[in-house]
């Protein structure tokens, strides 16, 4: 079997790498000329083509005819800064069609596609399905632009009968997390400069687990269809918690009001922003942790064999990542 992989040095695609190479896969890991390839070097059956998802001659030089599958995990992904939105769009959205234009060019046996839960409707506070209306609202970047990039495969697979399989991660812990719910971690480990944790709560999910199933969407996925990949259902304050208690750290004692929480971080993102150092949460990420973004991985678990982990497993596969790369010491010995 042959895979080609988009954003091969990322969260996802590096432990996509892991288990396509466990299965035996020959895998072209597609990267920019400045990605770090640290993490990947070692994994075999990889060879490696220089390209960007936003160039699409970069694409149709670096992606062989005929592969089995195309993953396509890169992304812009998070709730930027104010005026980083652009970028975002065009990674997510051009960067997405660009793929599935080459993709259908070499003519690829199925196309995996990597989205997120949060292009459905989550705003009334209950789980969503696959069934769930879309969520378009152009607010936040990251979500649009993610929305768009999704139609972008869905319209490739009614119009040029594409083979495409959707996947929607929720809230993601574990290894080769550089950027996102890692943040919690150092942020904890530096001692919270408030106590205090954000009202929302959200299904989370394994990352290892999670590139296990985009392989169990290749092997066992219906065309077109779409599946959500969550887990645990937890709030803001427990997942703060259980990071504390992990760091042997103190934890929040509060839990913020979404108002009083959303005037808070912006405070704190043009006080940050004034002295130059990195922000907590910018002003859409203040916003997304109020809200209660839940989740029924049902269709997932049956129809591709996914296998949710527990908080604590996700946690630790985190922490120990970090520690072995020194972004957090080793805990104390007792």
């Amino acid at each position: 079997m042959k895979a080609f992989v988009t954003g091969p040095t990322g969260f996802l695609g590096t432990t996509l790498l892991q288990e396509l190479s466990t299965q035996g896969w020959e895998i072209v890991a597609f990267h920019r000329a400045t990605s770090d390839l640290t993490d990947i070097r070692d994994i075999p059956n990889i060879t490696y083509a220089i390209g960007d998802v936003r160039d699409k001659a970069s694409l149709r030089q670096g992606m062989p005819e005929g592969l089995d599958a195309v993953f396509h995990t890169a992304g812009s992904v998070g709730f930027l800064k104010p005026g980083d939105e652009k970028e975002q769009y065009d990674i997510n959205e051009l960067g997405t069609r660009n793929v599935v234009e080459t993709a259908l060019e070499k003519k690829v046996g199925r196309f995996i596609c990597t989205s997120t839960v949060l292009t459905y409707d989550y705003r009334s506070g209950k789980p969503v399905t696959e069934t769930s209306p879309p969520n378009d609202d152009p607010r936040f970047s990251y979500i649009h632009s993610k929305y768009l990039g999704e139609k972008a495969a869905e319209d490739a697979v009614e119009k040029h009968g594409l083979d495409a399989v959707f996947l929607h991660p929720s809230a993601i812990f574990g290894a080769y997390d550089k950027a996102t719910w890692s943040k919690m971690f150092r942020e904890v480990h530096k001692g919270l400069r408030v106590p205090l944790a954000p009202p929302g709560k959200a299904s989370v999910c394994h990352m290892r687990k999670v590139a296990q199933a985009h392989i169990g969407a290749y092997h066992r996925g219906r065309k077109g269809e779409h599946y959500l990949l969550g887990g645990v259902d937890a709030t803001m304050m427990e997942i703060a918690t259980a990071i504390a208690k992990l760091l042997q750290r103190r934890g929040p004692l509060f839990v913020v009001p979404p108002g009083l929480f959303k005037v808070l971080g912006r405070l704190e993102y043009h006080v940050s922003t004034l002295l130059n150092r990195e922000p907590m949460v910018t002003p859409s990420m203040a916003d997304i942790l109020c809200e209660t973004v839940l989740c029924d991985s049902s269709k997932a678990v049956h129809e591709i064999g996914y296998v949710p982990s527990s908080l604590d497993t996700m946690l630790r596969d985190c922490h120990q990542w970090m520690v072995s790369t020194g972004m957090l010491p080793p805990l104390p010995s007792r």
